[in-house]
């Protein structure tokens, strides 16, 4: 008997044991044993509960540890100055000089992985639970953060337009895992509550918008050469809404 009421409490004989009430069995209906079978249950939905819990918190746990890596590795893209240890302090601030555009790159990279990591937070906090294909997917998404670094440092060694092409299409890559993340976690039915439709709408449109800025800045400096344009396509691209608010704003 012992036996028999532990296998009952297993996750295995869980759903066994609903379907047999369903179809209405003798033995699954009698009053006699149905203290054990609502035992049997419970533990069932407890011990599913603890996996997704563990899964979600494990995923979480990844994410995190793979953003803080990549935060860190962008400061190796900033070189220290090639000179003699015995050099002087105006030759040290000239040499420092020299890696402007490195600290500029690395300073664009880290706002651009925090924005990532802010996002990726907000859709973590969100989630009841993760399924394999969110994994999958994420595990991408981390593996693009992961690779940020090597290309910060391609922009900020060549000022051309070759490294900035390089730079854009790795963030636009990333971007557009993450939007696939999210649609999938909305339409996978992972997340905790239903999101509003409006403000789903205005998400996705500021998203296109950013990836948009990106994009089109790849092909723009390859054909121009000039850099600043493509930095003006990531600023307006980022700030899109901002400025359709306050067009709109002016006619009004």
């Amino acid at each position: 008997v012992a036996t028999f009421e532990i296998a009952e409490r297993s996750m295995v004989m869980a759903p066994i044991i609903r379907l047999a009430r369903r179809i209405g069995l003798a033995a699954a209906s009698s009053p006699s044993r149905s203290r054990y079978f609502s035992t049997v249950e419970s533990d069932g939905n407890s011990g599913s509960e603890r996996t997704k819990a563990f899964d979600l918190d494990r995923t979480i746990a990844l994410s995190d540890g793979i953003f803080a890596f990549a935060l860190t590795l962008l400061v190796l893209s900033i070189s220290v100055p090639d000179i003699a240890s015995g050099s002087s302090s105006s030759e040290l601030w000239a040499a420092l000089q020299n890696r402007e555009q490195e600290l500029i790159s690395y300073l664009i990279s880290f706002a651009v992985i925090g924005s990532f990591w802010v996002r990726h937070h907000k859709l973590c906090g969100s989630l009841k639970d993760v399924d394999g294909p969110f994994v999958a997917i994420n595990l991408v998404y981390l593996a693009t953060i992961a690779f940020i670094p090597y290309p910060t440092q391609v922009l900020g060694d060549f000022q051309n337009s070759a490294g900035f092409a390089f730079y854009a299409a790795a963030i636009s890559i990333s971007m557009l895992v993450s939007v696939g993340l999210n649609e999938h976690a909305i339409r996978g039915s992972l997340l905790q509550t239903t999101p509003d439709q409006i403000v789903l709408k205005d998400q996705r449109t500021n998203g296109v918008a950013v990836i948009g800025g990106f994009i089109i800045s790849i092909p723009l400096v390859l054909l121009t050469g000039e850099l600043w344009l493509g930095y003006l396509c990531w600023i307006l691209g980022a700030n899109s809404q901002l400025l359709l608010r306050a067009i709109g704003s002016g006619k009004h």
